[in-house]
């Protein structure tokens, strides 16, 4: 319902674009027929336009992840977003609601314009028809305008002279040999699909008024006397009954058609006036109709094994339930795999995944995303992320228990090194109030507001909002964002993550490092890391270490400042395998 939309917003802009091209520009020449096809040309231009596309590939690096990391991932700990079909109503679907209303006015338009076909149809039948080199001339005994309808011509011969007869039959046969009717339909079934753009009945009415300047000037090209033909024009005036579907030789701009039809020829210089909408184009397609597709140029990893791509299929009998399958989506992942892991999912889970409001940067990389999940047992769930910065890794988790599935999407896995005690679901009123950016600490670690929500509240003992410049200064907080210092009176806390466990904290140039089994490092821009015990070159605090993965084991991340990382050629090249790393401390 959101592509119909958005289709016809933009073919209405394009009807809009050529409309104003032609009333500013080429309205007042005397390119008749150069004209007609331009008008005739916006309208398929605005109609197929929309429809195609152009993808840019950028090629991003993308770091491939162990399996092992991705099986921990998988089994965080992590609330479970799951909407039961008989908990909420609903919401009203708005795209639904305008699209019946779309269609059905569309159909009235529709079912007028095949009475008015109905309704010519019956007035033509049974006629005496005489046949006039190809025309089919009808002269009807009833007050109406005179009208042609493809090689059907329409008149009522005792309301006229000879000459105004012969001047007006002229007028309708310029119409039936040139096919105006198929202008004229075509403009009516725009009008039918694009009814509620106020542009397309401006360029119906433009249509007619055109295809009205050609039979004039071609009749008069044809006839002696062109003042009789302007009066003939001023004497049909008086008849008001015709069809909407026909060209009928009455028209309410009399005033302006016997005006063209005294100017003076334009000059054929002017016909630069109609590439001026080509610079329009362009700019269309390129603001609109360029895709930018990110494909994946896995780079090489120090010393991590081999791992597939997504999705990965893995059994932990450790931790928690069998893991039957765990998706990951990042800020790098094309739209081709979303559609095989969607693709996937219904086959091997008969679960559907939704992925929609995909919007990329510059750089391909995905800065807002909509997923949404549906188990068809009455399970549903959903997460968002819209950013300016691109997105963290989505993690989808299917696995069951008891022969029920149970899903869920993790939008941020990587957690804070939580306390042994056991964490409940209490919330912390005291904080609601703190500002989303604020610097959050627990006993000297940093936190986020998110993670405050599943600290036990029993074991809190102090929560302080720092002002004094002097401690702003120690948390390095120059940019006066708000500080919350928290102190628990936990009296044991776990110094070293769980082995399937990770850690996420921010330096000072604002990077957020995931640390991984201690000895994993991922640093934004870069390829990850798994240390070993002499690789890669680990230099902490300016002394180059000999065991990097017992130092990394036992240190306290709260006080690292800055991390720094090279190449083998020592430059500090983003996404390239790392050679050495430095690690500097508060």
């Amino acid at each position: 319902m959101e592509t119909l939309l958005i289709y016809l917003l933009k073919s209405s802009g394009l009807i809009a674009v050529f409309y104003l091209a032609y009333y500013f520009l080429v309205r007042k020449e005397t390119f008749f027929s150069s004209n007609r096809w331009f008008l005739i040309a916006g309208l398929f231009t605005s109609l197929l336009l929309p429809m195609l596309s152009f993808t840019k590939i950028i090629y991003v690096e993308r770091t491939p992840l162990p399996l092992e990391e991705l099986a921990a991932i998988a089994d965080v700990s992590a609330p479970v977003i799951v909407t039961p079909i008989n908990v909420q109503s609903e919401p009203l679907d708005y795209f639904k609601i305008a699209a019946i209303a779309y269609l059905l006015i569309g159909l009235v338009l529709l079912a007028k314009a095949i009475i008015d076909l109905i309704s010519l149809s019956k007035l033509l039948r049974n006629q005496k028809v005489v046949k006039c080199e190809n025309y089919s001339l009808i002269d009807l005994r009833v007050d109406i305008a005179p009208f042609s309808f493809f090689n059907y011509i329409v008149y009522n011969s005792n309301l006229y002279t000879q000459n105004e007869l012969e001047n007006i039959l002229q007028h309708e046969k310029i119409h039936s040999q040139q096919k105006h009717s198929f202008d004229l339909l075509i403009a009516k079934l725009f009008c039918i699909v694009f009814w509620f753009n106020p542009f397309i009945w401006l360029y119906k009415k433009s249509i007619v008024q055109n295809l009205e300047y050609i039979a004039d000037n071609e009749a008069t090209l044809h006839l002696d006397d062109k003042t009789s033909y302007q009066k003939a024009l001023l004497k049909v005036t008086a008849s008001k009954n015709c069809f909407s579907l026909t060209n009928h030789f009455y028209q309410s701009l009399i005033k302006k058609r016997i005006i063209m039809l005294n100017q003076n020829q334009s000059h054929k210089r002017n016909l630069w006036k109609y590439a001026v909408v080509i610079p329009s184009l362009i700019a269309f397609v390129f603001l609109f109709q360029i895709k930018t597709e990110a494909r994946n140029k896995v780079s090489k990893t120090t010393n991590f094994n081999n791992a597939a791509n997504t999705p990965i299929a893995v059994i932990n009998e450790n931790v928690g339930d069998p893991i039957e399958g765990a998706y990951v989506f990042d800020k790098i992942s094309s739209d081709k795999e979303f559609k095989e892991n969607a693709l996937e999912i219904k086959s091997k889970f008969n679960i559907d995944l939704k992925v929609s409001n995909i919007k990329r940067n510059g750089k391909g990389e995905i800065i807002a995303i909509k997923l949404s999940y549906d188990d068809n047992k009455g399970n549903k769930g959903k997460t968002e992320q819209i950013r300016d910065i691109p997105i963290r890794p989505i993690f989808f988790k299917i696995s069951k228990k008891d022969e029920k599935n149970v899903i869920g999407f993790y939008d941020n896995p990587e957690f804070v090194v939580k306390p042994t005690d056991p964490v409940n679901e209490s919330k912390i009123t005291t904080i609601e109030s703190i500002k989303d950016d604020a610097l959050i600490y627990v006993d000297g670690q940093r936190y986020t507001k998110e993670d405050l929500n599943e600290l036990d509240p029993k074991g809190l003992e102090k929560i302080e909002i720092l002002k004094d410049i002097k401690s702003l200064e120690k948390y390095n907080a120059k940019d006066k964002k708000e500080v919350i210092v928290i102190t628990t009176n936990w009296t044991t806390r776990q110094e070293t993550p769980e082995p399937n466990a990770s850690s996420i904290f921010t330096l000072e140039n604002g990077d957020e490092v995931v640390l991984f089994d201690r000895v994993n490092i991922k640093v934004p821009g870069h390829p990850a890391v798994q240390f070993t015990d002499n690789s890669p070159v680990l230099i902490f605090n300016g002394v180059p270490q000999k065991n990097p993965r017992l130092l990394l084991e036992s240190m306290d991340i709260s006080k690292i400042k800055s991390i720094k990382v090279f190449n083998e050629n020592d430059s500090e090249v983003k996404g390239t395998p790392i050679y050495k790393m430095i690690i500097t401390t508060k």
